[in-house]
């Protein structure tokens, strides 16, 4: 058991000492035009799938949203499956094996996801979480209103207005960023 631990720590020091060594002789460090940013992206974005074949199902031309999209759904489809199969008895007992049968599962699941259905998850969320936080206060607000009682009447009406300015404000927001439909 002691020698597997200095087999991992020597391991651990070798891949340091690479990585700190100069790509070529004429460089102090490494090249600065790679950004890993754009290979998560390209990654994400199945870019390198297209290069080999020229299928209907390739999308080398999905933007960066997209892109990280898929990479989010497929970390949160991988963690989905890992939990589904850490429940079946079979798999229990073989981690290894229940995280190679979700990251084969996850990645399967993700490549075939159009881009259209990508946009409209991210739009989804980004619409309840609108909700949650436009809700919360108001909600909050009316709660807090049925609380007080009547001999506090400065405060409800205060209260209320305050609920006002915040259904105003979501209003006028909502209108500037659409354009005046919502007028």
């Amino acid at each position: 058991m002691r020698w597997n631990k200095v087999a991992v720590v020597g391991i651990l020091l070798v891949s340091l000492l690479l990585a700190g060594c100069p790509f070529d002789s004429g460089s102090a460090g490494p090249p600065s035009d790679v950004n890993i940013w754009q290979t998560v992206l390209k990654i994400g974005s199945l870019g390198f799938l297209c290069n080999f074949s020229k299928s209907p199902t390739c999308q080398a031309g999905d933007n960066d949203l997209v892109a990280l999209m898929r990479i989010l759904i497929g970390i949160l489809t991988f963690a989905l499956f890992y939990m589904a199969a850490s429940a079946v008895p079979g798999l229990r007992d073989q981690r290894n094996i229940a995280v190679v049968v979700s990251i084969i599962l996850a990645i399967m699941s993700v490549i075939f996801i159009p881009a259209s259905v990508l946009i409209g998850i991210g739009s989804a969320y980004g619409a309840l979480v609108a909700i949650v936080m436009i809700g919360a206060p108001t909600v909050g607000g009316f709660l807090l209103y049925r609380a007080l009682s009547d001999q506090h009447w400065f405060f409800k009406v205060a209260v209320l207005g305050i609920i006002l300015l915040l259904l105003t404000a979501v209003k006028y927001f909502a209108i500037d960023i659409s354009g005046g439909i919502f007028t």
